[in-house]
């Protein structure tokens, strides 16, 4: 869409100033000294700009500027005189011709400056306000991510051109060739240009949220370039979760591990409670790292715990504590300070959180991994072994509850309000005893 200007109408001019000078600096005296007519009237200055006069004494710079295909042309102000001189109302319409050949509303423009909004013509002006804007509303990690993406990744590519310019196919070919260059790299099979263009998708929509750009999305219908398979990894014990190999027990040797010497891994001791409660529970990494004192119950013949920090509003719930993980909880509690607030704090001097890093301890647990010889595992397979437990032990009915997911039918959505505090407790009883069972005829790898 091309914008055109257009002259006024003959109608409008003033008799009388057909002969008016044609200098900027003879107009600027002119228009200083022309009486206020007795109705409104434009004054044609030329190469579309125009003046308007009002009964008022008021005198504006407009221009008439029109999309390509419409019979009637729009008015577009420009400024008020003399706060806005004849050379810079001349330099402004330039501008507003040249955003009118790049398919941009002068207009819509005009709006926004006075709103306050941003002017954003090219991808890296849009990527350096998206980013600016998103810093202290994610987490620090996801904004890293976000830089490494936008900025480093597809910045470099396409920053130069003009939002208006990009089509799909120039996101389609920046989005395959990252992900051919991370496959020759051997730095992963592609998966992370998917992430590039999730991020793409949502800046778009973000800042069509916040007004600062229109309805345009050049990322809309485009595929993902690279197939992702979804994790499969659980950790075996030969009984309750049998892997090709019926004598692997990676399970038991991990629970055995640590529970040993604490010189037989480099896992510090409040790091090996976090991991083995995570195994027994199946907590996400972030619950059991931000678990608080004051959302533990130890005492009475009905322990429980309380996640109050998850990543979804479903995983903020109550569990009851089978007798494995309250000892685990009653070791640390013993060892913790007077005033702590969490039951894994952060150590002196961290400043990324008041309580561990789900980082740190996902860093602690590959090093354990590498020591017990598992490949391939992740904090998350802890969460991922427990429920699949859960369900082979026959719990699956509670196995939805224990995880913290939103139920896929209509009864558990809106309907099951039952706290299911018992079913729970003998579910994570039967699997609290498979995983001492485990240990128990696991063998030490360790040297």
């Amino acid at each position: 869409m091309v914008f055109v200007s257009r002259s006024v109408p003959r109608k409008w001019l003033m008799p009388e100033t057909r002969g008016f000078p044609k200098t900027d600096k003879g107009l600027q005296a002119y228009i200083s000294n022309v009486r206020a007519p007795a109705e409104r009237t434009w004054l044609a200055i030329g190469a579309g700009l125009t003046i308007c006069l009002e009964p008022s004494g008021a005198k504006t710079f407009q221009a008439r500027i029109r999309r390509q295909g419409e019979v009637n042309p729009r008015r577009v102000r420009i400024g008020s005189f003399p706060a806005l001189s004849v050379a810079d109302a001349r330099r402004k319409l330039a501008e507003m011709k040249s955003a009118a050949r790049e398919g941009r509303d002068p207009a819509l423009e005009q709006r926004r400056a006075r709103a306050g909004v941003v002017k954003v013509r090219t991808l890296a002006d849009l990527i350096k306000e998206y980013l600016a804007r998103r810093e202290g509303q994610i987490a620090a990690k996801s904004l890293k991510i976000e830089r490494d993406l936008l900025g480093r990744t597809l910045e470099p590519v396409l920053g130069d051109r003009l939002l208006a310019d990009l089509a799909p196919i120039d996101f389609g070919k920046a989005v395959s060739d990252y992900a051919v260059r991370l496959k020759k790299e051997g730095r992963s099979n592609g998966t992370n240009a998917n992430k590039l263009l999730a991020a793409a998708r949502r800046m778009f929509k973000t800042a069509r949220g916040w007004g600062i750009i229109g309805a345009i999305d050049p990322t809309a219908g485009l595929a993902k370039p690279a197939n992702e398979a979804p994790r499969d990894r659980i950790l075996f014990d030969g009984r309750v979760l049998v892997g090709p190999d019926t004598k692997t027990n990676e399970l038991g040797n991990l629970v055995a591990a640590l529970s040993a010497d604490p010189a037989l891994i480099p896992v510090s001791r409040p790091t090996r409670i976090a991991l083995h409660l995570t195994l027994r529970m199946g907590f996400r990494a972030l619950e059991t790292c931000a678990l608080e004192w004051r959302a533990v119950s130890l005492d009475g013949d009905a322990p429980s715990v309380s996640v109050t920090t998850s990543k979804t509003s479903a995983g903020l719930r109550t569990l009851p504590l089978p007798r494995g993980a309250v000892e685990l909880l009653r070791k640390q509690k013993e060892a913790s300070k007077n005033g702590d607030v969490y039951v894994f704090p952060a150590e002196v001097g961290s400043k990324r959180a008041k309580h561990m890093h789900p980082e740190s301890l996902s860093r602690a647990f590959a090093r354990a991994c590498r020591r017990l010889k598992i490949v391939g595992a992740s904090t998350h397979d802890l969460r991922r072994t427990c429920l699949s437990g859960l369900i082979e032990l026959g719990h699956e009915g509670v196995a939805e509850r224990i995880a913290g997911h939103v139920p896929h039918h209509v009864l558990g959505r809106h309907y099951d309000r039952a706290s299911r505090l018992d079913a729970m407790r003998t579910a994570l009883e039967a699997w609290s005893a498979a995983i001492d069972e485990a240990r128990q005829r696991s063998k030490s790898v360790l040297t």
